[in-house]
C-alpha cells in the first residue's frame, strides 16, 4: 500500500459536518478512524481487510489499546508457531495514516493466527490458505486477527429483521446505545451478504436516526467531495436479511488470550 488510498481523520469532517447539518439533534461518533479505499489490486474481494485497517487506524492511535496492538503485530515477528517462515510486519512507522500492516501482511497474519490454533472451523472453511489469494473475509476472521493480536472484541448477530418491512431497528437500537457509552470509543465492523463496511457513529434527527458508515468502495474523491452523502444510512437503506457486528470491548490478558485461542467462535444473538 503507497498511501493513495487513505484519507486521513475522516471522522473529525463527519462530526463537524454533521453537527452543523439542519435537523440533526444529536451526533454520536467514534474516535479518530481513517478511511481506507479499496485499490486496483482489492477491487471486488478486498472489503473486510480495508474495513480492519480502518479499524486499526482507530486502535494504533488510542493509548488503552496501541501498546497491546503494537505488540501483537510485532510479536507476530516472533510468532509462536515453530519453523514459521513468514516475516512480520516490520518497522511500523505508526504515528502515519499508512503505518500499518498492507493487505498481504494481514493475510500473513490471519494465517499464522490459524496455524497458532486460532479458529479451527474458519481456518477448515477457508482450507487455511489465504496468503496470496482473493478469498474474502469475513466477521469471524476479523474477530480472529483481534484475538491474536491481544484485542479483546465480540461479534453481535442480527440474524434477522426486526420489523415487518425488512429493516433492523434493532441493530439501530444497539449502535445508538453502544455509541452513548461515552466518547473516543473505536468503530464497529459491520458484515453482511456479500460486503462489509465500518459504522463509524450515528445522527438523530427530528424524523429518526441515521447511521454514519464508512465504505471501502468509496473512492478518496468521493469521501472528500461529499461524505455526509456517502455516509448517511437510514432504516429503509439498511435492508439485508442479516448482519453482524464486530466491536471491540478491551484488550486480552495473556491468559485470556489463551483461552481466546483455544475456544470455538461464539456470537451474541438479536433478537
Amino acid at each position: 500500500d503507497d498511501g493513495s488510498s487513505v484519507t486521513p481523520r475522516i471522522t473529525e469532517v463527519i462530526y463537524s459536518l454533521s453537527t452543523k447539518s439542519p435537523g440533526v439533534k444529536a451526533t454520536m461518533i467514534s474516535a479518530r478512524v481513517d478511511h481506507f479505499a479499496s485499490t486496483y489490486g482489492d477491487k471486488g474481494w478486498g472489503c473486510g481487510f480495508r474495513n480492519l485497517q480502518m479499524m486499526m487506524s482507530c486502535l494504533l492511535n488510542r493509548t488503552q489499546y496501541r501498546e497491546q496492538l503494537v505488540e501483537g503485530l510485532r510479536g507476530f515477528n516472533n510468532s509462536i508457531v515453530s519453523g514459521n517462515r513468514n516475516q512480520g510486519p516490520g518497522n511500523l512507522n505508526l504515528n502515519t495514516p499508512v503505518g500499518m500492516p498492507s493487505i498481504p501482511r494481514l493475510q500473513e497474519i490471519l494465517e499464522t493466527a490459524w496455524r497458532a490454533g486460532f479458529d479451527r472451523a474458519g481456518c477448515e472453511q477457508l482450507g487455511g490458505k489465504i496468503v496470496n489469494t482473493r478469498k474474502w473475509i469475513g466477521a469471524t476472521e476479523i474477530y480472529t486477527v483481534l484475538s491474536y493480536c491481544g484485542i479483546d472484541a465480540k461479534i453481535v448477530d442480527f440474524h434477522k429483521p426486526s420489523r415487518e418491512d425488512g429493516s433492523h431497528p434493532r441493530l439501530f437500537d444497539w449502535v445508538w446505545k453502544y455509541f452513548g457509552q461515552g466518547t473516543g470509543l473505536p468503530p464497529l465492523y459491520l458484515q453482511h451478504q456479500g460486503h462489509s463496511r465500518t459504522i463509524c457513529g450515528i445522527e438523530r434527527t427530528s424524523s429518526g436516526t441515521r447511521l454514519l458508515i464508512l465504505d471501502p468502495s468509496h473512492s478518496p474523491k468521493n469521501i472528500t467531495e461529499n461524505p455526509l452523502r456517502m455516509v448517511r444510512k437510514t432504516l429503509n437503506s439498511m435492508k439485508s436479511t442479516q448482519y453482524q457486528i464486530v466491536s471491540v470491548v478491551g484488550t486480552l490478558s495473556r491468559k485470556k488470550r489463551e483461552d481466546r485461542r483455544v475456544k470455538p467462535i461464539s456470537s451474541y444473538r438479536i433478537p
